[in-house]
């Protein structure tokens, strides 16, 4: 017998006889984690009101020049509301600039930060301890996400109370959905704030498209523009969601 065929026989029979054995046990694949991870620890409630609308609630990383994604985990709707949370994103690369509780949509672009942890204050991209996130008790429901991504973030400056209401609208937490919804302008005479049900005829929605620079003394859209450089049309569509959601 040749030598080439001699050693195909020979791998031949040690085949057969591992597989004539039994079952053949799973393969197990060893990875070496790399860069860092980050623990989000939270008591949420109305993470269900987000199913089937297209976004996502998630702790995600991402890269200084992108506002995509470049890795995220989604929470989990079906917490109950106050019960404890925790989600883990591991083998975080040093390209990552911020990891943050956003919600993004479809295509994983953020359209609202809830929360951020700036991956630059870490020095150290290899092996260290896991980064803390605790966000304690928040409401991430359509409402609770506009009051800590938008209202909290851009607009209590003017509409905060302690004598800062502007047009005696109150947004600070708590107040904010009660001063909006259903309650006549005080600057446009037969003008609801927020329309319940009806995102095209609250003040809100016009205020923020176009044309609504000259609805109002200010320009509330210039203002969120802002802070919401790249995606103030989305914001706008959001509210508009949370606004078509209100029962009439």
């Amino acid at each position: 017998m040749k030598p080439i065929h001699y050693l195909l026989y020979i791998c031949a029979v040690v085949l057969l006889s591992a597989c004539d054995g039994g079952d053949i046990p799973d393969r197990v694949y060893q990875v070496d984690e790399k860069g860092c991870t980050v623990k989000m620890t939270a008591r949420m409630s109305g993470l269900d009101e987000w199913e089937g609308t297209g976004y996502t609630l998630a702790v995600a990383g991402f890269t200084q020049d992108s506002k995509f994604a470049l890795l995220q985990k989604a929470l989990p709707s079906s917490v109950e509301d106050g019960q404890p949370i925790s989600l883990v994103l591991s083998n975080i690369g040093s390209e990552v600039r911020t990891v943050e509780v956003s919600l993004t949509n479809s295509l994983r672009k953020r359209i609202i930060t809830l929360a951020s942890v700036d991956m630059a204050d870490y020095s150290d991209n290899g092996a260290r301890d896991t980064i803390l996130l605790d966000l304690g008790t928040i409401d991430v429901g359509r409402f609770g996400v506009l009051q800590t991504g938008v209202f909290n973030r851009a607009c209590i400056q003017c509409h905060g109370g302690n004598g800062r209401s502007a047009a005696g609208l109150d947004l600070t937490e708590g107040k904010a959905q009660s001063d909006l919804v259903d309650v006549p302008s005080t600057r446009r005479e037969g003008m609801l704030r927020v329309a319940s049900g009806d995102a095209e005829g609250s003040l809100l929605h016009q205020i923020l498209n176009e044309g609504g620079e000259d609805l109002l003394t200010q320009n509330h859209a210039e203002i969120l523009s802002s802070q919401f450089k790249s995606n103030l049309e989305e914001v706008s569509r959001l509210i508009d969601s949370w606004i078509e959601h209100l029962a009439p």
